[in-house]
């Protein structure tokens, strides 16, 4: 029987949260679909089966660079390349995850494509797209022009379909489907042994690209507030704000607290022997990293920030509920966005707190089987299926 074709178009596959997810759907379907990834850039940072799938680049983008209204005019040339590409092989599904790879699947529908437009959207929409800003305007009109045209609309959280349907007034068909966890990957990662950081005092994690919609100032902030008490932060990522978070860490006299361990391929092992995990971000989509600590056993606290944690340490997604302190959740513990007091609050509730490190760590383990990678794909398949 011959497989069904599906297109998936993404910029590129760097190591990153949306990329990741991708790079499982493909490891998890190439068997039982025909899978085409198209990308903007030539780059794969994941292993994929490359002798059973097709893989072609309509681009040379550049991934560095900052995005210019030239890219904007780009967006119709490459629609045209994906429909030519499309038509050419028969394809009449196109998934896309990602702004950019969104835009231009939509775009498929002016040029008069046919078949079936999917796309995954894996960021708070209205905290990518500042509204002050030329480029937030520009991004915030062509969500609303073009997104339209997509059959489906995949948000990776409700919080982030409530957004698109409530401050974009789309009327698209959603889907949410959650971002997944290799539960069994994961626990193999987690066996792995750590040498290279001094664990013997207690130990908090955080895993995030270093720029500035991560917040690790608040890190520094409430690390500042509780510097008397014996702790350390592991500090697992780089990028653009990494010099300058190193540079406060020693104007603020917290140096010895805060440890960079900058890029690691296997970061669940860091996690895994922390005694909590910490996000602090202004904005997620549904956080990997909290759902990966989660999967450990590791307690979290986390920035109540639109949009995931609440859906996954409260259980569901509520609009108007926010946190306007410390609150203890069913499976971790949420804090105000950009509040170090209530940070350094929590964490020393943590520590000082054994039977709800207890209780957190096996509450965390329950939740992440709800996002097991079997679940997830299963979903991804169903919805593929109807097209």
């Amino acid at each position: 029987m011959q497989k069904k074709k599906v297109a998936i178009l993404i910029n590129a596959l760097e190591v990153a949260g949306a990329e990741k997810v991708v790079a499982q759907i493909i490891n998890s379907f190439y068997k039982e679909f025909d899978l085409h990834l198209i990308l903007l850039n030539n780059t794969i940072e994941f292993e994929l089966p490359v002798n059973d799938i097709t893989i072609k680049t309509i681009d040379n983008s550049n991934l560095k660079k900052r995005k210019s209204a030239k890219d904007v005019l780009k967006i119709p040339l490459l629609a045209f390349r994906l429909k030519k590409y499309l038509q050419q092989e028969n394809i009449n599904i196109c998934f896309s995850a990602l702004n950019r790879s969104n835009y231009i699947n939509c775009f498929l529908r002016i040029l008069n494509w046919k078949g079936a437009i999917l796309i995954s959207e894996r960021s708070h929409t209205s905290s990518a797209y500042n509204p002050n800003t030329v480029a937030g305007k520009t991004g915030r009109l062509l969500v609303k022009k073009l997104y339209p045209f997509a059959n489906v609309i995949v948000p990776n959280s409700a919080g982030i379909q409530y957004d698109l349907a409530t401050n974009f007034h789309l009327t698209n068909r959603f889907t949410v489907i959650h971002n997944p966890v290799n539960i069994t990957m994961q626990q193999k990662d987690m066996a792995e042994s750590v040498e290279d950081v001094d664990l013997s005092s207690f130990t908090f994690s955080h895993v995030a690209r270093i720029e500035k919609g991560k917040n690790h100032e608040l890190v520094l902030a409430a690390v500042q507030k509780i510097k008397q008490r014996d702790f350390k932060v592991l500090l697992i990522g780089q990028g653009p704000e990494e010099e300058h978070i190193k540079l406060l860490s020693h104007k603020m006299g917290i140096s010895d607290k805060i440890v960079f361990l900058g890029y690691r391929r296997n970061v669940v092992k860091y996690v895994a022997r922390s005694q909590c995990h910490l996000l602090t971000s202004d904005s997620e989509g549904f956080p990997n990293a909290l759902l990966e600590a989660l999967t450990c056993g590791t307690p979290v606290i986390s920035t109540d920030c639109p949009t995931g944690p609440r859906e996954l340490l409260d259980g569901a997604f509520t609009p108007t509920k926010h946190t306007a302190g410390v609150e203890k959740t069913p499976f971790g513990i949420l804090i105000p966005v950009n509040d170090a007091a209530a940070l350094a609050d929590a964490m020393l509730a943590i520590m000082d707190d054994d039977a709800l490190r207890k209780e957190y760590g096996a509450a965390g383990i329950r939740r992440a089987k709800d996002f097991d990678l079997s679940i997830i794909m299963k979903q991804f398949a169903d919805l593929l299926h109807q097209f």
